[in-house]
């Protein structure tokens, strides 16, 4: 059995290793007691090495994202997956991209992983995206006009459909709220962001839809897309997908990427 002293120090390593972890987890890998967890996340925590959640532990890098970006708690559930999502997902843009990049807690995140992308031409409906992707002076980013969201950040209504309108990209990337593998279809959770995301949908060359496997047990709100667009589709989800799911979107011609 490791000593106190080695357990923290293994506990630090996991961390960096997954960005998130429960004390249930720790208990099976270390084969100790609660106590003997909760003891070393308080001593790491107060030692500025962790930092505390009600369940576990999250690693001090991925709490200064959620800090950083002001994301509120529901768009912080699923922050591990979402993080490793967008991680992936920016190995799939390339330089000189123009992308059309839909507001979501995991768009954003994807935002903040294109900074060292160069000559990138990112057109958004959401200000928080935007001053990312300008952190490189070499990318250019386009806000879409239009009736500004309070809770979401995003711009809806005519004025930035027919922005969108007007511009061709090479790929479009949006998160979606809910998932209908067996129909399917795909939702996202605000009315008035549906014609919005469906004219970003029509204007990119390929869709990128990235979703934590949370989305495949949501309540079903207002429909985008279904599998039949004409175009390529690519759905990069967590590991907390099924096979059986998986397969049924394969057999759809889409491409599953699970990370």
């Amino acid at each position: 059995m490791l000593s106190c002293k080695d357990r923290r120090k293994e506990i630090i390593n996991l961390l960096k290793i997954n960005n998130q972890i429960s004390i249930d987890e720790l208990v099976s890998h270390f084969n100790v007691t609660e106590q003997a967890i909760y003891r070393d996340l308080n001593y790491l925590e107060k030692n500025n090495k962790i930092n505390r959640t009600s369940k576990g532990a999250i690693s001090s890098q991925l709490d200064e994202i959620q800090r950083s970006l002001n994301l509120n708690p529901k768009e912080s559930l699923f922050i591990n997956e979402k993080e490793s999502i967008a991680k992936f997902t920016s190995t799939l843009i390339n330089n000189g991209d123009s992308l059309y990049i839909a507001g979501s807690s995991t768009t954003l995140l994807l935002a903040t992983n294109l900074i060292d992308k160069k000559r990138l031409i990112v057109l958004t409906n959401t200000d928080r995206i935007g001053s990312i992707i300008k952190k490189e002076k070499k990318n250019r980013a386009i806000l879409i006009g239009g009736h500004l969201l309070k809770n979401t950040h995003t711009t809806v209504g005519k004025l930035a459909g027919s922005v969108i309108s007007q511009h061709k990209v090479n790929k479009t990337i949006i998160g979606v709220h809910a998932i209908d593998i067996k129909n399917g279809k795909f939702y996202i959770n605000i009315k008035d962001e549906v014609p919005i995301m469906q004219e970003m949908i029509k204007a990119g060359s390929e869709l990128i839809i990235l979703a934590d496997s949370s989305k495949l047990k949501n309540d079903k709100n207002y429909f985008i897309c279904d599998y039949t667009i004409n175009k390529k589709i690519t759905l990069v989800i967590d590991n907390g997908i099924s096979k059986e799911d998986k397969t049924i979107f394969e057999k759809y011609n889409i491409n599953v990427i699970t990370v």
